[in-house]
């Protein structure tokens, strides 16, 4: 395999050895792995100090070892490249630290003259006067040549014939991450590291390696501080842009970010404040009273344990309670008002070994009520041997299992040299599924749960995260489908779900039907879902621009076909299709006039118009086309068109030609049979009318008005046609009282022989009510 220049650059700086000692189960893996290696590239094999370094004596009893050049340049590499975050030198060492006290734990067992010893423990003091923090584990130590081995020597495997071997592309990839750099992080703040060391082996002398990351390191027996019994220590002289880790404060939110479940006590040298009850001197002293007391501080320096978190997966299911499983999530994801919904403990055996505990949260967690899939999520937490490595690892869970909070340990993760990123293996992929499988038995564990507010709570928080599993996850498809909720038409305020749909279900029924519409009111408001409900059958409502997008991946559940009732051609099961589509035809002539109206005056609006006889209530609907875009989804398509920059304008025209079906006995579509009838195919007031009849179909169906000032112009010209009506109706009932009142009057005249008016006045009246 051929690898490239920027790939060659990474794969040489895996050449670096950096952990003191390696853990007991760490070194059999890497034996493993290097044997394995060696089986199948034989290509490289361990150089000798000479092959690595000449050493020449500087002084009595120090040594001196020049690097070779390749050496120089990897070293470069580690320090100024490998790592994304200098951070992380405080976890490389407290890991090396655990490592070498690990070792010295397990050697104890079968040593009976160590058998005895005290617990190991780490300890981290900064010196501000110095410039300079010590790290000291009472670990195994090391001795003169493990120092040349462990620190002296870069790449086991030999670094000349390894990074040749990188220029020619035969290198073995799968070497990366088996040699440890640890150590060298140490130099992201650091311009020079001493390493004092005691080995536990008997009569060991106490031994220094010096060195500033140039081109030389010196060892010699130290005089120093003595370490009692063994141990490693690790003094740490800062660089001039690093003196922020001198601060307790700063040392205790990396201990706790990295090493909290570390098994080995951490502590770190810090000021203490604490307030005591002292005599008053100064108050008056009453005879037969107690003295009166203060309140002083009192501060003191010492180490304090960071590390007081118990690491509760490694815990064994059964000995841990429900509350310390609570207290545990609030305190390692932040979560002090959240109880989750639900948690599952597990491990791994055999092929791989893992340990983790899966939470579901009670509340949508903070950072993803602004995006759903946000990259600084921090979900699940990733360890390996209790150091926390990362926790934006993308690969370990699918990311509809975003909302999943919940920590992995695995000592058989592939990482990377700076142990930053997780590459992709077969591990991963075992990993993946179990994590996937446990989060979906704490779904369904929540859905059977006997309290349904439960399920709801979860279903309000989460539910579009199912959805695009669905969508997404092809394998996993079939398991998450019948954990989907919906509104229907017969569910009233309660969600439903498709088994519930199915139990439902009418006699011989085959089909779920379903609507796709803007919310749950404007689905209820469908003519469409009219046309199923009519007939008895229950709907389901579809309400979000997601659902039509997962619909489409679901085509059918339990032998049930799911359909679309706003798409032409609906056929229920009821239907004989013989007498269905001779009634159709039937209706088709018998209203001729009306339909090719109504496809002349919406042309360029509508493919066709059909009669129908399933609307029980509206005048008509607007129906997509078997393969045509719901309005839901031309919504979401026009604004994704916007979004990337281009314009809505016209856009959707040709998917906006849906078919409108209408319902020749409304009394709205009589009307305009009856204005097409007596005024002509050119009446204006017949085409506002079917426009308008076009324009509520859409509006009821879901689309938007694509022209909502003409729209307006249509409803305005009708509201002042009715006005004027009014007002020719109001003055004709006037006119006719003014006509009755005078004949009253006249014929009151006549009875009692009154004498008449003046011609002149007679004639006004009668010419103004028109009475000859």
């Amino acid at each position: 395999m051929k690898l490239s220049h920027a790939a060659t650059v990474v794969l040489a700086s895996a050449i670096a050895v950096g952990a003191f000692v390696p853990s007991v189960p760490a070194t059999r893996r890497m034996m493993m792995a290097s044997t394995s290696a060696a089986s199948q590239t034989r290509t490289f094999s361990p150089l000798a100090m000479s092959e690595v370094m000449d050493a020449e004596t500087v002084v009595e009893g120090e040594e001196t070892f020049e690097f070779q050049a390749e050496v120089g340049r990897v070293m470069d590499i580690i320090i100024n490249s490998l790592y994304s975050n200098r951070d992380v030198f405080l976890r490389e060492l407290v890991s090396n630290a655990a490592d070498a006290c690990d070792k010295k734990r397990f050697l104890s067992i079968s040593d009976a003259d160590t058998a005895s010893l005290a617990e190991p423990t780490i300890k981290i003091k900064s010196d501000k006067d110095a410039m300079t923090i010590t790290i000291e584990d009472s670990g195994v130590g090391m001795t003169k040549s493990e120092l040349q081995n462990n620190l002296g020597k870069i790449a086991q495997s030999g670094t000349k014939k390894f990074v040749e071997a990188l220029g020619e592309g035969s290198a073995d990839v799968n070497l990366i991450g088996q040699f440890g750099v640890g150590f060298y992080s140490a130099y992201l703040i650091a311009d020079k590291v001493d390493v004092v060391t005691k080995s536990m082996q008997p009569n060991s002398p106490q031994m220094k390696w010096t060195s500033d990351a140039s081109s030389s390191y010196t060892i010699s027996e130290d005089s120093s501080e003595p370490i009692e019994g063994s141990g490693t220590r690790l003094v740490l002289h800062l660089k001039d842009d690093a003196l922020e880790y001198m601060e307790p404060a700063k040392l205790e939110e990396l201990l706790q970010h990295y090493s909290e479940f570390v098994e080995f006590p951490i502590s770190v040298w810090k000021e203490k404040t604490e307030y005591k009850q002292v005599p008053d001197e100064e108050a008056e002293v009453v005879e037969g009273e107690e003295p009166k007391m203060k309140t002083v501080p009192e501060t003191t320096e010492g180490y304090e344990q960071m590390n007081t978190n118990k690491p509760i997966w490694l815990r064994t299911p059964n000995d841990v309670t429900e509350e310390e499983y609570k207290d545990f999530y609030q305190g390692a994801f932040h979560a002090s008002y959240d109880e989750p919904l639900a948690h599952t403990h597990f491990s791994l055996e055999g092929q791989i070994e893992c340990k983790s505990i899966l939470y579901i949260p009670g509340m949508l967690p903070f950072e993803l009520s602004k995006d759903m899939f946000d990259e600084d999520a921090k979900n699940i937490r990733l360890y390996v041997k209790r150091v926390f490595i990362n926790d934006k690892f993308d690969d370990i869970v699918p990311r509809w299992l975003k909302f999943v909070r919940g920590v992995v340990d695995s000592q058989d993760l592939p990482l990377n040299v700076s142990r930053e990123i997780l590459q992709k293996s077969k591990v991963l992929s075992i990993i993946n599924k179990r994590l996937v499988r446990k989060s979906l038995d704490m779904i369904r564990d929540i859905a059977s749960d006997e309290d349904e507010s439960k399920y709801i709570m979860f279903w309000n928080n989460f539910g579009k995260y199912l959805k695009v599993g669905v969508i997404e996850d092809a394998r996993n498809k079939d398991d998450i489908v019948p954990l989907l909720r919906f509104y229907s038409s017969s569910s009233g305020e309660e969600y439903t779900s498709l088994d519930d749909y199915i139990k439902g279900a009418k006699e011989n029924q085959k089909q779920i039907y379903f609507v796709t519409a803007d919310g749950k009111e404007k689905a209820q408001m469908s003519p469409a879902a009219e046309k199923v409900r009519s007939r008895g059958f229950e709907v389901l409502y579809l309400t979000e621009a997601l659902d039509e997008i997962m619909i489409e991946n679901v085509s059918a559940y339990k032998d049930f076909k799911l359909v679309d009732v706003s798409k032409e051609g609906l056929k229920f099961d009821d239907d004989d299709q013989e007498d269905r589509k001779k009634k159709e035809e039937e209706l088709e002539a018998e209203h001729k006039s009306v339909k090719d109206y109504l496809e002349t005056a919406l042309a360029g609006k509508v493919q066709k118009v059909k009669m129908t006889d399933e609307l029980s209530e509206s005048p008509a609907a607007l129906v997509q086309s078997a393969y045509g875009m719901s309005p839901t989804m031309q919504k979401y398509m026009k604004a994704q068109n916007v979004a990337s920059g281009g314009s809505d304008a016209g856009m959707m025209g040709s998917f906006n030609q849906a078919v409108l079906e209408v319902n020749p006995k409304h009394p709205i579509v009589q009307d305009l049979a009856r204005m097409v009838g007596s005024q002509g195919d050119e009446s204006e007031e017949a085409r506002n009318f079917a426009v308008l009849l076009y324009d509520v179909a859409a509006l009821t169906s879901g689309y938007d008005i694509e022209d909502s000032g003409d729209f307006a112009g249509r409803i305005l010209s009708m509201m002042t046609s009715k006005a004027k009506v009014d007002i020719v109706q109001d003055a004709e009932v006037e006119v006719t009282k003014a006509v009755e009142e005078p004949v009253k009057e006249l014929e009151i005249v006549q009875d009692a022989e009154v004498e008449a008016p003046s011609s002149s006045a007679t004639e006004a009246q009668i010419e103004f009510f028109g009475l000859n």
